[in-house]
């Protein structure tokens, strides 16, 4: 047995027809709330009376809560039942699709896209602990369709959402939540059992210490990350998030259930599989939110021209997504990585190379990124649902979720330097280069085969 499990996983179970489609449902709420307002900020920032520094807010506040109640949600599904949280999370989604669009100032807006990410975040780690739980024999294939759903979620967001808004007002992005947590909770109850954890993993003790140091050093980490302070304070930022950290490793070393496992990161591939997943979603990052201002400053394409740019690499990961779940089903662990990195790192030189070449480069650039991403995202997670222990699916879930978070927060901290000025701009393709290459070689470092059997396959 590795050394990362204990006890004996739940055998699969035969469930409803209804419980595939609920799950699916679920999941996608996140990535659909992130990407239907994309298109919406300037209409918001109108309605808010709100300046343009009120767009670091409305994006950064939900990513905020999305970093920070992940791992914490999906420890509490690991202790009291996933189902029970899938349903708050729903419920709360529920409450922000009435409440927000009621918003008459920025910061009551902002709470409650904070509230709405702190319930899409309830919901994914435990759909996954769900799957985990009920349905092991499965779960490549069913992280495959996760990876496909959110893709169609990120592809198709922004035009939904654009349509919304020129019919109905911005409101109505909210509004959409209703019947998607509507349908997913009906489904929920209609196909899924009780869930309720073993009585030991209840007694065990909440981990607020833990939990208080995260969401500190999430904050910290969030306003170094967005610019939110003043210059002067970068370095007092930076040193306040060093100390927490150090204090928050410390503190979780000793706890028998921490709500950031930190020992994990002693199984030598568990520590290579969160490497790889933090550098991968930098690079992935930087491309999506930096490739577009290039295209609309350097290349003066129209916004629309742009978002059908992203429109290659979210349908790309969508399509491919299925093929991530078929890799993640065989026992090969470091080649499919390895390949996925390579294309990444292809993908990068093209960005780099034919910045000045016709866009169509770009395009095939960013539908690599989507293809990589598609297979590394299945595998990745899948590596880490291996090595955790059984019991403990929300956790790992929602661990893998921060570790991609941290490469989306470093990713700005790139795209801010870049476009500090023109002369500065090579700095967004070094690091497009250099983070995809360290990701090649960190795959070489990946085991050859999966680490644990899971069972039923």
């Amino acid at each position: 047995m590795d050394v990362l499990t204990e006890g004996r996983p739940v055998p699969p179970q035969a469930l409803k027809w209804g419980f595939t489609p609920a799950i699916l449902l679920s999941v996608v709420l996140n990535p659909l709330n992130s990407a239907t307002i994309s298109v919406g900020l300037e209409v918001l920032l109108r309605a808010l009376h709100s300046g343009s520094s009120g767009i670091t807010w409305i994006v950064s506040g939900y990513y905020l809560g999305s970093a920070v109640a992940q791992p914490i949600m999906g420890s509490l599904g690991d202790r009291l039942g996933y189902r029970k949280f899938l349903y708050v999370g729903l419920a709360l989604v529920l409450l922000t699709a009435v409440l927000a669009p009621l918003s008459q100032n920025l910061w009551v807006f902002v709470a409650w896209r904070v509230v709405q990410a702190v319930g899409t975040s309830m919901v994914f780690p435990n759909a996954i602990g769900l799957v985990r739980r009920w349905q092991q024999h499965r779960m490549p294939l069913m992280l495959g369709w996760i990876g496909m759903a959110a893709g169609i979620a990120l592809a198709v967001g922004p035009a939904v959402g654009g349509l919304l808004i020129a019919e109905f007002g911005w409101q109505a992005i909210f509004w959409l939540n209703i019947p998607i947590a509507l349908a997913a909770g009906l489904l929920l109850w209609l196909s899924v059992p009780d869930d309720a954890p073993e009585q030991a993993t209840v007694s065990r003790g909440w981990d607020l210490w833990g939990s208080s140091l995260f969401s500190i050093l999430m904050v910290l980490l969030l306003l170094w990350s967005t610019g939110a302070v003043p210059p002067a304070m970068d370095a007092a930022l930076g040193a306040g998030a060093v100390a927490v950290l150090a204090l928050l490793i410390t503190v979780e070393s000793r706890q028998a259930r921490p709500v950031i496992p930190v020992r994990w990161f002693k199984h030598p591939i568990f520590s290579v599989a969160g490497a790889v997943t933090v550098v991968t979603n930098l690079v992935m990052y930087i491309a999506l939110y930096g490739i577009p201002v290039l295209l609309e400053t350097r290349r003066h394409l129209s916004v629309t021209a742009s978002g059908f740019m992203l429109l290659i690499f979210a349908g790309t990961m969508a399509l491919a997504s299925p093929v991530g779940g078929r890799a993640a089903r065989r026992r090969a662990r470091r080649m499919p990585v390895l390949g996925a990195s390579g294309i990444l790192v292809v993908a990068s030189l093209i960005l780099w190379l034919g910045n000045r070449a016709p866009v169509l480069w770009v395009g095939v650039a960013l539908a690599l990124l989507g293809l990589s991403f598609a297979v590394s995202n299945v595998l990745l997670q899948q590596v880490v649902l291996e090595l955790a222990p059984a019991s403990q699916a929300g956790s790992a879930s929602g661990l893998y979720s921060l570790l991609r978070y941290v490469g989306t927060m470093a990713s700005s901290v790139v795209i801010a330097d870049a476009f500090r000025s023109p002369a500065s701009i090579g700095i967004l393709y070094a690091s497009l280069v250099g983070a995809s290459s360290l990701s090649f070689l960190l795959s070489f470092l990946m085991p050859r085969y999966r680490a644990v059997k899971a069972p039923g396959q």
